[in-house]
């Protein structure tokens, strides 16, 4: 198993250098195991993927990848070849495999090859097939394959068109050695039972890897609200049923070292999900910082930003300190963290 761990992979503000090694400093602490760097908002990993990145972020993303290996975090890239499938021949190949290449100068230990949010075709799933075992026969790192159609939710359908007849199930002719991403029944889903991970599995013909969105505020109508609240919908049965599971959490990072740190033990040891929540708060916040949860959490995980009323607000920024935690939550409110079109599934 790969563990518990995180993906950077929302649309919307990203976290900064500074809070990407400060929260991969903290995750072996926490008890996460890997880290995957897969920005939205990173256009060479994905609509501009032929091109490498500029000398200054190649710098940092090196960095990174530094921080975690003393961190013992495995450390992944997440490359999504925009729409490869609509334009696969020798020369977008041998493209391909400069860009793996080059990926590999970061000592990566796994590579996320993530084909979802582009346009689906008839011939999907067999072009995708080929596409993922070219990867797979010019590199021995790990590969976690992000299919277009990576849960049963019909807004995918919506939004890059009818997914093929048997999309799912050719998918899972994959070579046993590559991992598939899969977000549970829906894009953002409520729980995952331990009956749709068989079902999925035996799709999949291996156990799935599961990117969870629960905590994820990264679209238009989803960056109104903070999703600080306790995980609720998923057992340490779920975890053994997975071979790996990826928290996508939220645009302010501080405020999701919370929710990480506060979900580890509800997947590995069955903890009670909201005591847990606010016992992380309190040691990593402070017991007062805790108690401001405690009290306006719920407005701002179900009102939203634009219902929550400026005497909420008003009495919000009263209650909190100058940490950065506190700091995060102030700076949604003043709006700094709004989300536009570019988020797809939202």
């Amino acid at each position: 198993m790969f563990g518990i761990g995180v993906v950077e992979g929302f649309f919307g503000p990203e976290w900064s250098w500074k809070s990407r090694h400060q929260f991969c400093e903290s995750l072996r602490v926490h008890g996460g195991e890997f880290y995957l760097y897969a920005p939205k908002r990173d256009r060479s990993l994905r609509k501009n993927w032929k091109h490498h990145h500029a000398d200054e972020i190649w710098g940092e993303i090196k960095n990174l990848s530094t921080t975690c290996r003393q961190s013992e975090i495995a450390f992944g890239i997440g490359l999504s070849p925009y729409e490869i499938h609509l334009d696969w021949n020798q020369y977008t190949k041998t493209l391909l495999r400069d860009k793996i290449e080059r990926v590999h100068e970061l000592d990566i230990k796994f590579l996320g090859l993530l084909l979802d949010d582009m346009r689906g075709a008839l011939d999907l799933a067999d072009r995708q097939v080929e596409i993922v075992e070219y990867v797979r026969d010019m590199t021995r790192t790990p590969i976690v394959f992000c299919p277009t159609y990576y849960s049963d939710d019909p807004l995918l359908d919506k939004v890059f068109g009818q997914r093929p007849d048997d999309y799912l199930e050719k998918i899972g002719n994959l070579s046993n050695d590559i991992h598939i991403f899969w977000t549970g029944s829906q894009v953002i889903s409520r729980s995952i039972s331990d009956a749709e991970l068989d079902t999925i599995a035996q799709i999949l013909k291996r156990k799935p890897f599961i990117w969870d969105n629960y905590f994820a505020n990264d679209g238009p109508r989803q960056c109104q609200f903070l999703k600080l609240k306790p995980l609720e919908g998923r057992t340490r049965n779920a975890l053994q049923k997975s071979i790996g599971w990826a928290f996508n959490l939220m645009n302010q990072p501080s405020l999701s070292e919370i929710l990480f740190a506060g979900s580890i033990d509800v997947l590995r040891k069955g903890a009670n999900p909201k005591e847990s929540f606010h016992r992380v708060a309190a040691r990593l916040a402070s017991p007062q910082f805790e108690l401001v949860l405690e009290k306006h959490g719920p407005a701002l995980v179900e009102l939203g930003l634009d219902k929550i009323g400026e005497d909420r607000k008003k009495e919000v920024f009263a209650s909190l300190d100058g940490s950065r935690f506190s700091q995060e939550i102030s700076d949604w409110l003043n709006g700094k963290y709004v989300v536009g079109e570019e988020c797809l599934t939202d």
